[in-house]
């Protein structure tokens, strides 16, 4: 979906060196036994992850570092869970501590405020918290 979208915005940048082109090539969906059924709220954490790690190879060869998606009855594993958790937390520090960030500065308040709570505290701001 994603894929599709790209294309069709490509082809809509008139004037764009590549955009006749990319709307030429013929997509390819690669068979990875990670590959999701279920889950479609995480496909943004899959896609930087398959940014991340993919190295022109398929199949075996491609470290996905992914557990496979789910039970038989559709339910997301526990162990696929937490590593989305992590790759979420990793990736929602880099961008808010991008140096691209405009508020950057805001960032770094809000986590120096936060180191200075007690524990307590700590733990009833992230009881509030997303």
């Amino acid at each position: 979906m994603l894929v599709h979208q790209f294309k069709t915005q490509s082809d809509e940048n008139v004037g764009h060196p590549a955009g006749g082109k990319i709307s030429q090539v013929e997509l390819v969906r690669l068979e990875m036994a990670w590959r999701t059924k279920h889950n479609v709220i995480d496909r943004g954490i899959f896609l930087m992850r398959h940014m991340e790690t993919y190295k022109g190879v398929t199949g075996k060869a491609w470290e996905r570092r992914f557990s496979n998606e789910c039970t038989d009855a559709g339910d997301i594993t526990y162990k696929q869970r937490k590593e989305i958790d992590a790759l979420r937390h990793k990736y929602i520090a880099k961008m808010l501590l991008s140096d691209t960030n405009t508020y950057r500065s805001f960032v770094e308040a809000d986590v120096a405020r936060y180191k200075k709570l007690s524990g307590d505290e700590k733990k009833e701001a992230r009881s509030g918290s997303l």
